[in-house]
């Protein structure tokens, strides 16, 4: 917000090049927070699927273990 308040400032001064600078550094700022944020987006639900397929996985092996003991007690 900075970068855009010092665009302003500059184009009330007549200072194209400024302007121009600063206006580019204020979009370099967004793309880059924006991109920071979809790696952490994308990072978080790689995450999470492993995660998901482990308790999967637990659930799959808790059932057949359960599944077993009770045919043992019905013999």
């Amino acid at each position: 917000m900075e970068n855009v308040q010092t665009a302003i400032q500059h184009a009330y001064d007549a200072k194209p090049s400024e302007f121009k600078s600063a206006i580019l550094d204020a979009l370099n700022d967004k793309i880059a927070d924006h991109v920071s944020a979809r790696k952490m987006e994308l990072a978080g639900s790689i995450f999470k699927d492993e995660d998901e397929e482990q308790q999967s996985n637990d659930s799959e092996t808790e059932f057949q273990s359960s599944s077993e003991g009770n045919v043992d007690e019905d013999l």
